[in-house]
């Protein structure tokens, strides 16, 4: 693993090609208050359920570091894009879609619209990305 010195986001790879910009959190947020709530939400469960995270603001999204990169929230206006990854694609009616990342990995994407979505099998499966070693 490898930590940029100006960013501190965290790699797999040392030197890896990225991006060191970030933005102010509440740029993603602007008339979507929908989002934010379900967002606060999601951290605050993450982080009682699985462990501390951290969160960077990036142009594209927001990203959260657990132990590694598990996580990626895009706010829309009305409903929260989660982008979680896993060994496997997770087999439920709540994916949108499901995209093969490096190795044995995928990105699952899932449109949350409230903070009821976010269940016990929801969190199992952040628990899962949380926990989950980048290539395994």
């Amino acid at each position: 693993m490898w930590t940029c010195d100006k960013c501190k986001r965290i790699f797999k790879r040392a030197k890896q090609p990225h991006s060191c910009r970030s933005v102010p959190i509440e740029d993603h947020f602007k008339n979507k208050k929908k989002a934010k709530k379900i967002f606060d939400y999601l951290a605050g469960r993450i982080e009682k359920k699985a462990g501390k995270v951290k969160i960077i603001s990036l142009p594209c999204c927001i990203h959260l570091f657990g132990i590694y990169d598990f996580l990626a929230a895009l706010p829309k206006r009305e409903s929260l894009e989660v982008r979680i990854a896993a060994n496997r694609i997770i087999d439920s009616s709540r994916l949108v879609q499901s995209v093969p990342l490096s190795g044995k990995n995928y990105k699952n994407c899932f449109e949350i619209t409230s903070e009821k979505e976010i269940d016990d099998e929801f969190i199992g499966w952040l628990r899962e990305s949380y926990f989950l070693k980048p290539g395994n």
